[in-house]
């Protein structure tokens, strides 16, 4: 804006910047809808539904955490269900000489134990 207001002190009038303005809204535009296309792209590929045998109704962050990772080599889970924190996945991944690489154990209601 002080770009505009020195042109409009040196020649006693403000530019026409609508011609800038409505290319940068279309530009604008434009990468949104893009956004939106690769956004969309990508959660079409990852909500692939993950089937556990023997897990019915898991929440879909859980299902896309074992869609993105179960097909990985040396990536293992256990799930199991709790009555308080619902579906409970503990996993481990190994590197290809067999180290642990990492692990972890994650719940659909981490802490609904506090509420006990």
């Amino acid at each position: 804006m002080g770009l505009v207001k020195e042109i409009k002190r040196r020649t006693g009038s403000a530019p026409d910047l609508t011609e800038i303005k409505t290319a940068v809204e279309h530009a604008i535009r434009a990468l949104k809808m893009s956004e939106s296309e690769v956004r969309s792209a990508v959660i079409q590929e990852v909500d692939a539904t993950f089937y556990v045998e023997g897990v019915s109704n898991m929440s879909a962050y859980l299902q896309r955490f074992l869609a993105e990772r179960a097909q990985e080599p040396g990536f293992s889970y256990q799930v199991e269900q709790d009555s308080v924190r619902g579906w409970i996945i503990s996993w481990k991944e190994f590197t290809h000489r067999g180290t642990v690489r990492g692990y972890g154990q994650f719940s659909e209601r981490s802490y609904a134990w506090l509420e006990d």
